[in-house]
């Protein structure tokens, strides 16, 4: 059964896009990814009804024959193959494996338009050429480089650069290169224009026009300054070019080679891959996403967050707060986010950048309302409660913010802390790993020191939500619980009873409202399970595995949040049963849905998918 994630989703790919190939004539689009998987997606389709992953990462390497109906493929293995665009089943195959096929990673390939030839460059400067009804090697021609080979229209000649980045076109009967202009700029790929009547050369620097009949240089334009042109698409109907460079298109018309406009595709980290169709043109991203329009789109999510209502997803430098089932709000952080806070109320949300100093956001209008300063930059620890903020910070210590009362207080023992979602109580670890818990407010003593029930220093803490009850876990992995009720009301310590042993070492707890269960998480590489407590009964009574690093929990409800696949944030059932899944898509638009469905989308969002 496939997974939630999988629905209303705008591509197939979860690693970055690293090659793209489209035919005008039938409407045929193939991509390909650092995976090594491949997609195609015929006219007509919402989305690609063949992908497959063949073998290693693709990087630039496909191409489609006039028409569409064969796809060559060249993968970073030096495998080459040519399938069929409407099944799948592969008509040639020249197969490499380990240190020999690395050492001929294809970064070119082209199948000839009466679809009898197959033609690749490689890193190693070999242009090579395979009949493919014979599955015979007819080529293998030294000193080209580049990353492009074409054939031109009638199959009788091939078009590629040589190692100094010069436009060749070989007449495969005679094997001579035809006369062509010397580039002033040396370039990395080269095409026929759609009509056949010009070549055009793109390099990081510029982009020239030359006549296929007499090679003659007829227009060029230079690039200043900027990142430089990554890749080169040409618009269905052949009168106008893109450059992608790092952040826009920069478009020209043909043959005139006149710029026209420059756009922001929104593409994070683009390769180059891009295609130019009916819908528009796009652009690769690292998101797995094809991208385009000014806006673009938000990327992967990296951190997740939310309590009740709220829900919050880092995507880079920015955080979407969602509401119930609607996107809202974009918070522009200005540096890539690590982690994400709300407080109960939804009002205030916590923002830890990687590097830089904590910020405190107005949920509803976007705008930083608190700057916590240089020093709280990499604070291991960070937690919001009504108005109170608090952060442990990397160098030692403990600060927090009462900015309701415009008060600062810093104690510079705490090993560790843990604030009430209400921000009524802080909880500190002392030094000798004792538990001590003041009023945030004061900084005063809220109820008396509570007894451990073993001599052994605690690690982390954490209060139950809506609750008088503390959380906490020891060095040896014990799971204990304090009821806070008794010692507030007649100032005797809290005794701890204990819940449970783990046989790993947790990096979170949570105390999910109620006071019945607890989460804790534990990390694994890459991934992380989160385990539920029956308190009560000092048991588990679910334990979720191979979830995201970054996962969490809402301590409202006991919903697990964690990053998923195509900018999405996946919330699950806490026996593991996804449950929603709110996605951003590209151009500023968004999507809500949970098994029955569609629960909320922006105005434009089938554009988006591509429907």
């Amino acid at each position: 059964m496939s997974s939630l994630a999988d629905r209303f989703c705008p591509n197939v790919h979860d690693a970055p896009i690293t090659a793209a190939a489209y035919d005008p004539w039938s409407g045929v689009l193939a991509t390909a990814d650092a995976s090594g998987l491949v997609a195609v997606k015929r006219a007509g389709e919402n989305a690609p009804g063949l992908k497959w992953r063949p073998g290693a990462a693709v990087t630039g390497s496909l191409g489609l024959v006039r028409g569409g109906s064969l796809l060559a493929i060249g993968d970073d293995d030096g495998t080459i193959r040519v399938v069929r665009t409407d099944s799948g089943d592969v008509e040639f195959e020249e197969v490499r494996d380990g240190a020999r096929g690395r050492v001929r990673a294809m970064r070119g390939v082209a199948v000839s338009p009466q679809g009898g030839r197959v033609a690749s460059i490689a890193v190693d400067g070999l242009l090579r050429i395979w009949d493919i009804a014979n599955a015979r090697r007819e080529v293998a021609w030294q000193g080209f480089g580049g990353l492009s080979v074409e054939f031109d229209a009638h199959g009788e000649r091939v078009l590629c650069l040589d190692a100094d980045g010069q436009p060749r076109l070989v007449d495969l009967t005679s094997h001579q290169g035809l006369p062509m202009d010397r580039l002033q700029v040396p370039a990395d790929r080269a095409t026929f224009s759609l009509d056949g009547t010009l070549v055009i050369t793109v390099g990081a620097s510029g982009i020239a026009l030359l006549q296929v009949a007499g090679g003659r240089l007829v227009n060029s334009f230079a690039t200043k300054g900027g990142s430089g042109i990554l890749g080169l698409v040409q618009r269905p109907d052949g009168k106008q070019i893109g450059a992608i460079s790092t952040r826009s298109v920069h478009i020209f018309s043909i043959p005139e080679l006149k710029p026209v406009e420059s756009v922001r595709h929104g593409a994070p980290d683009p390769s180059g891959a891009a295609w130019w169709g009916q819908e528009g043109l796009r652009v690769g991203g690292s998101d797995g996403l094809g991208h385009g329009g000014d806006q673009g789109g938000v990327g992967p999510v990296t951190a997740v967050g939310g309590f009740a209502d709220t829900r919050l997803a880092a995507h880079g430098d920015r955080v979407c707060v969602w509401t119930q089932n609607r996107r809202g709000t974009t918070l522009e952080v200005g540096s890539a986010v690590r982690e994400v806070h709300v407080d109960r109320d939804g009002r205030n949300v916590l923002v830890a950048p990687r590097d830089g100093a904590l910020k405190l956001f107005d949920a509803r209008s976007g705008k930083v309302v608190f700057d916590a300063g240089p020093e709280t930059s990499g604070a291991t620890e960070i937690a919001v409660g009504g108005t109170v903020l608090a952060a442990l910070l990397r160098g030692g210590g403990l600060r927090w913010w009462d900015l309701g009362r415009n008060r600062a207080w810093e104690l510079a023992w705490p090993l560790g802390m843990a604030l009430s979602h209400g921000g009524t109580w802080l909880a500190l670890v002392t030094p000798a790993g004792r538990i001590k818990i003041v009023e945030p407010s004061s900084g005063k003593d809220a109820v008396p020191a509570p007894t451990p029930s073993a001599e052994v220093p605690i690690r982390l803490a954490a209060f139950v939500n809506r609750r008088p009850d503390l959380l906490v876990l020891d060095a040896e992995n014990v799971l204990a619980h304090y009821d806070l009720a008794r010692s507030a009301r007649d100032g005797q310590p809290a005794a701890a009873r204990d819940v449970l042993q783990f046989g790993a070492e947790p990096d979170r707890i949570w105390g999910i409202t109620g006071g019945q269960y607890a989460a804790i998480r534990i990390p694994d590489g890459a991934s992380a399970t989160i385990m539920f407590v029956d308190i009560r009964a000092q048991s588990v009574v679910s334990e979720l595995t191979g979830l995201h690093r970054h996962a969490e929990v809402d301590a409202e409800n006991g919903l697990v949040l964690e990053p998923g696949r195509s900018a999405a944030l996946v919330e699950r059932e806490m026996n593991g049963t996804e449950r929603r899944v709110l996605r951003s898509l590209p151009d500023g638009q968004w999507v809500c849905f949970g098994q029955r469905g569609l629960l909320d989308n922006s105005e434009r969002m089938s554009g988006a998918l591509g429907r």
